[in-house]
C-alpha cells in the first residue's frame, strides 16, 4: 500500500474543506460541517498557530486522502496527566474501508506521537472505531468522566 504522510500546508486545505463538507461524513462523525471561511479560520487558528498541535496529511497513489490532527488540551491537564494529547482522523469517503486510515494513524503514532494520547469517538462511528482499535486504542469511557464533552461520544486511550 502506498501510503505515506507529509506536513499538511495551505495549499491542502480546499481539498480537505471538501472532505469535511461530505454530510455523509458529517452524520457518522456527528461533526457538523463548517463554512468555508469558518474551516479556514478554525485551521490557521488552532492548528496552525498553536504551537502544541501537529497536522499531517495523509497520501494514498500520490494523492491528498486525509489528515491526521494531534492537539494538546491544557485545560484536561490533573497531577496524574499534565498533558492530555488528543488525536483526530479524517478521510475522504470515496477511501474508506481500504485499510488507508488504519495504516496512515499506524503510521503517525509511530513517527509523531509519544503516548497516552486520547481520542472522541462518536458510538455510532463503526468505521472510526475499527481504525482506533486496530491501532491499540481501548474505551476508558467510564474512567474519564471529566474529560466527557457530548453524550454520544466514547473516550479511547492509546498507551504506548
Amino acid at each position: 500500500m502506498d501510503i505515506y504522510l507529509k506536513d499538511i500546508s495551505e495549499q491542502d486545505l480546499s481539498l480537505l474543506f471538501d472532505f469535511q463538507n461530505d454530510p455523509i461524513a458529517n452524520k457518522m462523525a456527528d461533526v457538523p460541517a463548517r463554512t468555508r471561511e469558518a474551516f479556514y479560520q478554525h485551521w490557521q487558528q488552532n492548528i496552525f498557530a498553536n504551537q502544541h498541535s501537529m497536522a499531517i496529511g495523509i497520501w494514498y497513489n500520490k494523492m491528498l486522502v486525509g489528515h491526521l490532527v494531534s492537539w494538546v488540551n491544557l485545560e484536561l491537564a490533573t497531577v496524574d496527566e499534565p498533558e492530555v494529547r488528543l488525536i483526530g482522523y479524517w478521510i475522504g469517503r470515496e477511501y474508506w474501508g481500504q485499510g488507508i486510515a488504519t495504516h496512515a494513524l499506524r503510521m503517525f503514532l509511530q513517527h509523531y506521537i509519544k503516548s497516552p494520547v486520547y481520542a472522541y469517538i462518536d458510538a455510532q462511528n463503526q468505521g472510526s472505531l475499527k481504525v482506533a482499535q486496530a491501532n491499540g486504542f481501548v474505551e476508558v469511557t467510564s474512567q474519564y468522566p471529566s474529560l466527557l464533552i457530548q453524550d454520544n461520544l466514547l473516550i479511547f486511550k492509546r498507551e504506548r
